[in-house]
């Protein structure tokens, strides 16, 4: 995965957490909550400040970025917002790049319709 990815993963995951209305903080709180069995308010607190620096670092491998989304999609704070999980699936008909573009307008048009 390249830096652009990254990148474009972080931001995804910052705009659904501002759709939803959901701080950083507040995520963190509820990722750690949901995936340790003991939670101490130092540890938590620890994880929030790791969790932002992860939203930001150039360094934060993608699929740590796909395990906060796929969490954050499964919260009843997504549900209640009435959203519903993206899906994309590559048919392989058209060529990598033309795929990507059309991931591209596929979200533009979802954000312009409110969805």
């Amino acid at each position: 995965m390249n830096k652009c990815e990254i990148r474009d993963k972080q931001a995804e995951l910052k705009s659904w957490l501002k759709k939803i209305g959901l701080s950083q903080s507040e995520f963190a709180a509820l990722y750690y909550d949901e995936n340790h069995e003991y939670c101490v308010e130092e540890d938590v607190d620890r994880f929030k400040e790791t969790f932002k620096k992860q939203l930001n670092r150039q360094s934060t491998k993608v699929e740590r970025l796909e395990t906060y989304l796929n969490f954050l999609f499964t919260t009843a704070k997504f549900r209640e917002a009435g959203y519903f999980r993206p899906q994309c699936s590559s048919s392989g008909i058209l060529d990598p790049e033309t795929e990507k573009l059309m991931q591209k307008i596929s979200k533009e048009l979802t954000d312009k319709i409110g969805l």
